[in-house]
């Protein structure tokens, strides 16, 4: 009753500000306040500023995403997955004098149903955000201390280390999650963690000039974490090693278009069991990345043009049974100038499944044959920043080979998305 509620909710709001007349928000100051303000909850008062003002950030947001598997598949279906976060950054500079220091909370509720899970039956769900067991999770409780005009950043305390490392921001301009935010075979295939399942653990980059930087760190691994009863988890019980990371990255100036890369990589110190024996155990695994965004063209303004984005991932071959993946795509930031926060995109993900297990599975079972080696999803969209507080993103998604990780031939899918996102 809950998850229709807000799903009523969400979608009729949207689409009664992609429809009101801007005349009539002009004649009504209220509504007028309500469509222009940054956040959809407002200013409190005056109470949210003088908050802020004290040391004390709010911050809040909601994610829901509708998706209509309507061709192929094992079946046609459609559900919705929402997500609700909120959490507050204590300035402990302005609270105790203490500068440069932030301590976050955070937490966040999820739910709703999987449309990859129960109708396409691939791997890369086409609702980037369902997942990590569909419950309230504890998401944040971390301490950030910065030294030396910012050039020191450390951090320590409860958090997903996807916050700080390895992710694809652009990358979120999409609702399948192959795009939004990491390279999936990370978590799949090590005790990576990204958001919303945080872990113990800690880092410190260091930037020595304002175009690089380079940063490492140290989290458990603990499987436990992401069962469905565990949300509120906080102990180390289940901790089965460490995960330790290491990140460099640059921010690029090329003919006044700007660019970020990213190289990293990550040695789990966990055992874990062989792709195609899970009798043989082997000590630590392993994984790199690189994740490269580009503006190629200007549209006018300091955040208006075409972007592009690329990314490329590995796991050990010998552990990892979902072992890479490989990603571009193009963004067409505010595409015209009387709707610079809209944009345009299309891109491709694929999921590549490990080729000894493929062979393995072959080999013990005669009837399977011309099992593929990789997952794709060709995802194209158009965002409308319908207000300042709330995107209005409708999408498609072409799932290619969806039954790639269960040893199925399933037909492709197209699978149509509404996604909403608003700040609060």
């Amino acid at each position: 009753m809950k998850n229709r509620l807000l799903r009523t909710l969400f979608l009729g709001s949207a689409a009664l500000l992609s429809v009101v007349p801007a005349a009539y928000a002009q004649s009504n100051s209220f509504l007028n306040s309500f469509l222009t303000r940054p956040t959809m909850t407002g200013d409190w008062n005056g109470g949210r500023t003088r908050l802020k003002d004290a040391g004390l950030t709010f911050k809040g947001f909601y994610v829901g995403e509708f998706a209509d598997a309507f061709s192929g598949g094992n079946r046609t279906g459609n559900g919705y997955a929402q997500q609700l976060g909120f959490g507050v950054a204590a300035d402990l500079g302005k609270l105790f004098g203490l500068q440069g220091g932030t301590l976050n909370i955070g937490f966040n509720q999820r739910e709703g149903r999987s449309v990859s899970s129960d109708f396409v039956g691939n791997r890369l769900a086409v609702q980037e955000v369902y997942g990590a067991g569909e419950t309230l999770r504890f998401t944040e409780l971390s301490y950030e201390q910065k030294f030396a005009q910012g050039i020191v950043d450390t951090k320590i305390g409860f958090y997903p280390m996807g916050n700080d490392f390895g992710g694809i921001t652009d990358g979120c301009d999409f609702q399948n999650v192959g795009f939004c935010a990491h390279a999936q075979n990370l978590p799949a295939s090590s005790g990576w963690s990204d958001y919303p399942t945080a872990k113990w653990g800690g880092r410190i980059k260091i930037s020595p000039t304002p175009s690089f930087y380079i940063q490492t760190g140290a989290y458990d691994v603990n499987p436990g974490y992401y069962e469905k009863d565990n949300g509120l988890k906080i102990s180390m019980s289940g901790s089965t090693g460490a995960l330790i990371p290491i990140e460099a990255g640059y921010k690029a100036d090329i003919s006044g278009l700007p660019g970020e890369y990213k190289l990293g990589a990550y040695y789990d110190t966990s055992d874990a069991a062989s792709v195609t024996n899970s009798d043989e155990v082997h000590s630590g695994r392993y994984g790199f990345y690189a994740i490269g965004n580009q503006m190629l063209m200007s549209f006018g303004g300091p955040k208006r043009g075409l972007i592009a984005i690329a990314m490329v991932s590995y796991s050990d071959p010998t552990t990892a049974l979902f072992q890479g993946s490989v990603l571009g795509g193009l963004i067409a930031q505010g595409p015209f100038e009387s709707r610079p926060h809209d944009f345009l995109d299309i891109g491709y993900v694929r999921a590549i499944l490990n080729k000894r297990a493929v062979n393995a599975k072959e080999a013990a079972n005669s009837t399977l044959t011309d099992l593929s080696t990789g997952e794709g999803v060709l995802e194209f969209g158009y965002g409308v920043q319908a207000t300042p507080w709330l995107l209005i993103h409708p999408n498609m998604q072409y799932v290619m080979d969806p039954g790639t990780f269960s040893y199925k031939h399933i037909p492709n899918a197209w699978v149509f998305g509404l996604q909403l996102k608003a700040t609060l």
